[in-house]
């Protein structure tokens, strides 16, 4: 999916919402949030099944990082729910290389920050760090997010995609 049509659907859902809840959002989705304290390295997950619609969440998540995978979880379903529907194994969810994995990201990061906001900050003279710091979130999603912006027309000078495979990394 092309950077606008993303930013697009994430802004659709946002106003739809009236709030950057990610735990609302699923819900108004119609999407069944389940809580696990099996999950060693699993952060998330995204399935369907019987044509119902689930993201299962490592119950050791603390706020910000719940809201981080819920939202990449959300892109999931957003994005890729033909797929999951057809039989994909949870597992296979973070090991997708490539554009779905980065599609996710891009949608988690469209519906967790304010493009406006962000914009502001970095016109004010925030670096990367410190505007990752004050939106509570990972450097990674940002410069996703930043690149995203660019692609849709704003000019956040930055030339570093970020590493859409970094949920991979996050240990609880």
């Amino acid at each position: 999916m092309d950077s606008i049509r993303l930013a697009e659907k994430a802004q659709k859902i946002l106003r739809q919402a009236g709030t950057r809840d990610m735990e609302r959002i699923a819900e108004e989705l119609g999407i069944t949030l389940l809580y696990s304290e099996e999950y060693r390295k699993l952060l998330g997950m995204y399935f369907v099944r019987w044509r119902c619609r689930f993201i299962s969440l490592n119950s050791r998540l603390d706020d910000t990082w719940r809201s981080i995978v819920l939202a990449h979880e959300i892109g999931h379903d957003q994005l890729h729910r033909s797929i999951a529907a057809k039989g994909m194994q949870e597992f296979e969810l973070f090991n997708i290389p490539g554009r779905t994995e980065y599609e996710a990201n891009a949608f988690a990061a469209h519906l967790l920050i304010d493009s406006d906001e962000v914009y502001a900050d970095l016109k004010a003279g925030f670096d990367v760090v410190q505007a990752a710091q004050k939106l509570h979130v990972p450097i990674n999603l940002l410069l996703i997010k930043l690149n995203e912006m660019n692609a849709i027309g704003y000019d956040t000078h930055v030339s570093s995609y970020g590493d859409s495979q970094f949920l991979k990394n996050v240990s609880i």
